[in-house]
């Protein structure tokens, strides 16, 4: 009988053995889906962030933008460019649900550290572009600027 007792422990210390090298396994996968921001925008064609109250979103073929994340608030549309983790935009900014100008334009300087797609459940409810991703970043720079040039058409 304690033959049996001494079987049955051993076989419950190797399944809970399993459970926990399996478990950390899942959780060392799901740290190495941080990358850094370029080659997510590579990947997924976008990457979305946001601090809360608005998105900040970087298109792969060099477009920005930026808008509230509720009904009304200031919005971007403009152009980036990057390097390693420095991205540099030159926008006009508008309103929401308010009145613009049309003749206001800004240069932001982000600095983003690795990002991390978040799962379809925790994503906000009125944001445009679903691919929005986890990740510190900070807007380094937010000035005033002349209207910028046209991008050339090819």
């Amino acid at each position: 009988m304690a033959f049996f007792a001494r079987r049955r422990s051993h076989l419950m210390k190797i399944a809970l053995l399993f459970l926990l090298l399996t478990s950390a396994q899942f959780i060392a996968a799901a740290e190495d889906m941080r990358m850094p921001p370029l080659k997510a925008i590579k990947q997924f064609g976008s990457v979305s962030i946001s601090d809360g109250s608005s998105f900040f979103t970087f298109f792969k073929d060099g477009t920005f933008r930026s808008g509230p994340l509720g009904i009304s608030g200031r919005e971007f549309d403009g152009r980036w460019t990057a390097s390693d983790t420095t991205f540099t935009v030159n926008a006009k900014l508008g309103w929401k649900n308010g009145a613009s100008t049309g003749k206001d334009y800004r240069r932001i300087v982000f600095v983003i550290y690795d990002v991390q797609k978040r799962p379809p459940e925790t994503m906000l409810g009125l944001m445009l572009h679903p691919d929005l991703f986890d990740g510190y970043f900070i807007i380094d720079e937010l000035i005033k600027i002349p209207k910028p040039a046209e991008p050339d058409s090819k």
